[in-house]
């Protein structure tokens, strides 16, 4: 060795000098030290040549749950009465589960049914429950899968596909001194090594006549994983501070809102099925009572019924108050900018929203009931389609999504409309990103706004599809530590 070893190293050699190889854990007990600190000081020893480890995986059976035949047949051997198929059936607790069990039993023939106006079940094989049972009782015991007949490695097999036994997997390690190992863990003069510096070694000057134990600077360090934000997080914070650089202004509201904000605003109609509670979800039995039809709220009213001063005929029903003050969790974020747009009305401005929102939505790889969705809108005279293409694609270029199309769509509340997809590779498939288009006359005209307004709304998520390649939303909530601390920037393209 170029230099003296740390005394937990001392410590180590010494417990092996005597019995030239241990196991982990003895090793643990013989050293009275903790844990890691044998495991840490294993690894400075094996990559000095000092000590080397074998590993040993031990495979064995487990048993996870009874059969369910067996439970059947407990039950028909207990009973102190004949029990028929439909009293079996309730001493399960489910269907499924009793159909298993009763099906297992008679194809191994183990019980028969009788009668035909009330089938009583009766056991007519007791060696076969029995053989089973005892092979269970046996691998709860330790018994190892080698010493099995063929017989039973066969059944063994058919319990292990069911669930009823799982393969567990133990590993060992043993560690061995090695012949430099040997002949290094003899200590030095450990008076005249010093491990560690002081303020009082420092001030006292006393190590100016001893050695400092050397330290290996290229020893692995252990891994640290500090506080962090979530991913989702940070992709927000990007995401504003993207808006942000773009001169837009934040806007932000509460998460419940009156259906007239949410729907009748926006000029969907109250008919429309997206209304329906299949899609949204109301507040059972709450509504806004100070909602009249008044001003802003009478202007939609009549532009609903029949276009009002819009140029449309509107849709032709009568329009609804009462429906119109349900409350309801906000669908999607254009309820904050419409709202920021009837304050302002006339002036021009770049407003955002950055929040979640919620949909009684069937959960798969690209949908969420709850997440987070950023809408913009942008107000001024003579904005067109092609300034809202121009804003879309810089946009995503900024948060490093350039495999982007846009191509067009229909939506209630904008006209032209664009849907806005994006490629992922993880599924190998275009996704749909978020809508745009500019709002029609029958939104900004009852509002108070007489120029153009382009609107767009993408979910948070889906973009995060992309930007990590990740092939389903849910992984993003997951709780997967080994991706939360190993996930790294995605660099921009």
């Amino acid at each position: 060795m170029s230099g003296p070893l740390h005394p937990i190293e001392q410590k180590i050699l010494s417990a092996l000098a005597g019995a030239s190889s241990l196991s982990f854990e003895s090793l643990v007990d013989a050293t009275s030290l903790q844990e890691d600190q044998v495991r840490r000081a294993l690894q400075w020893l094996a990559t000095k040549g000092l000590v080397s480890t074998t590993e040993s995986v031990r495979t064995r059976l487990e048993v996870v749950r009874t059969p369910p035949e067996l439970e059947l047949v407990r039950k028909l051997l207990g009973s102190s009465r004949p029990l028929s198929v439909e009293d079996l059936r309730g001493e399960f607790v489910s269907p499924q589960e009793f159909s298993a069990a009763f099906g297992r039993a008679r194809s191994s023939r183990w019980i028969r049914v009788e009668g035909e106006a009330v089938p009583v079940v009766s056991v007519v094989d007791k060696k076969g429950p029995d053989d089973l049972r005892a092979l269970l009782d046996s691998i709860s015991s330790g018994k190892a899968e080698s010493e099995l007949s063929a017989e039973q490695s066969a059944l063994v097999a058919d319990l292990v596909k069911r669930g009823i036994l799982r393969r567990a997997q133990t590993k060992s390690y043993t560690i061995l001194v090695t012949e430099a190992g040997r002949q290094s863990h003899a200590p030095s003069a450990t008076g005249d090594v010093i491990d560690r510096l002081t303020p009082d070694v420092l001030a006292s000057r006393s190590w100016r006549a001893k050695s400092l134990r050397p330290i290996d600077v290229e020893a692995k360090a252990p891994r640290f994983y500090p506080g962090r934000r979530h991913p989702v997080r940070d992709f927000i914070k990007e995401v504003r501070e993207t808006y942000i650089s773009m001169g837009f202004t934040e806007v932000q509201g509460d998460s419940v809102h009156p259906a007239f904000w949410n729907f009748d605003a926006l000029y969907v109609p109250q008919n429309h099925p997206s209304r329906e509670m299949q899609d949204t979800f109301y507040l059972d039995g709450l509504s806004d009572t100070k909602l009249g039809r008044s001003g802003v709220v009478a202007n939609v009213a009549a532009t609903h019924e029949s276009g009002w001063k819009t140029g449309s005929r509107g849709w032709g029903y009568h329009w609804s108050i009462e429906e119109a003050r349900r409350l309801v969790l906000r669908t999607h974020n254009t309820v904050l900018t419409v709202r920021a747009l009837a304050e302002e009305k006339e002036k021009e401005r770049r407003v955002f929203a950055v929040s979640k929102v919620y949909r009684n939505e069937n959960l798969d790889y690209k949908h969420l009931a709850e997440f987070y969705q950023m809408d913009g809108i942008m107000v001024g005279e003579g904005l067109n389609v092609r300034h809202l293409m121009g804003f879309l694609t810089e946009f995503y270029k900024k948060l490093g999504m350039s495999h982007v199309k846009l191509w067009p769509t229909f939506f209630p509340y904008t006209e032209p409309s664009l849907e806005v997809v994006g490629y992922s590779k993880a599924v190998d498939a275009w996704i749909e990103l978020s809508g745009s288009g500019i709002f029609r006359p029958e939104v900004t005209v009852p509002l108070g706004v007489k120029v153009p307004v382009l609107a767009w709304g993408p979910g948070i998520e889906r973009l995060m599809l992309i930007r990590y390649g990740l092939d389903d939303l849910r992984a993003l909530y997951g709780g997967d530590l080994s991706w939360l601390r190993s996930r790294r920037e995605v660099a921009r393209s």
